[in-house]
């Protein structure tokens, strides 16, 4: 297959604009100032960025699989020679979802005690991406009973981008199932919306069925679905 390639981040800019998803993975997870190139081909895109270590990311038919990667994430449905010095970590899906539908729900409310978030994100989803106090976090919103237990948590984080994404959305068992963490994310979304943020994203372990139907059934849509590899040692 034959590949072209650029140094040049406006034109692979340009590049990823082929498909309006891949475009906006472009802008989220390619930051200007990190990027070193990217190849492309008639149906495929992929793209380098330097961040103490090579990561890549894969887009098409059969994207470019660019031999200084240490880590990358690539479409799951590509045809691809994987190559052997480097191990399956896992598969996970992107979302996104547009925050004026939610201008006009409660606003969230926040969550100050580092403490508690932690100890809670400990009990209920200790493989969390970030803890409390983590620098990328920008707030933290929760839901609470009536006499004040935590119910759900979920920060708002500013990706290396710019640009903001949910993490870390966990509840308690005892109330999954009853709208609660469709509660929080509603009223997360009109926080944001009232800060300025238009468009916002989360990504999601591909097996978490229970998470991914909840982002769906609040109106995220699906923009990619990854299968991550990282170097052997």
């Amino acid at each position: 297959m034959s590949f072209e390639f650029t140094n040049d981040y406006a034109v692979a800019q340009k590049w990823a604009a082929y498909d309006s998803k891949v475009s906006e993975l472009f802008d989220l997870y390619c930051p200007a100032h990190l990027f070193t190139h990217a190849a492309r081909s008639v149906d495929s895109f992929s793209f380098t960025i330097d961040d103490n270590k090579s990561f890549g990311m894969g887009f098409g038919a059969a994207p470019y699989w660019d031999p200084t990667w240490a880590q990358c994430s690539m479409n799951r449905h590509a045809h691809l020679q994987i190559p052997a010095s480097f191990d399956v970590d896992g598969d996970w899906d992107v979302y996104a979802i547009n925050t004026a539908p939610f201008s006009n729900e409660k606003t969230v409310e926040e969550a100050t005690d580092n403490e508690e978030i932690d100890a809670f994100i400990n009990e209920y989803a200790p493989h969390s991406s970030v803890h409390a106090g983590d620098p990328e976090s920008l707030f933290w919103g929760s839901i609470r009973s009536p006499i004040g237990e935590l119910l759900a948590v979920g920060t708002i984080v500013r990706w290396r981008s710019g640009h903001q994404m949910f993490a870390s959305i966990c509840s308690a068992p005892h109330v999954r199932g009853q709208g609660v963490g469709t509660q929080l994310i509603k009223s997360m979304l009109s926080t944001v919306h009232a800060r300025g943020v238009l468009r916002i994203g989360l990504g999601v372990f591909a097996g978490n069925a229970p998470a991914k139907a909840l982002y769906e059934k609040v109106g995220f849509e699906l923009l990619q679905e990854f299968r991550a590899f990282n170097q052997s040692e």
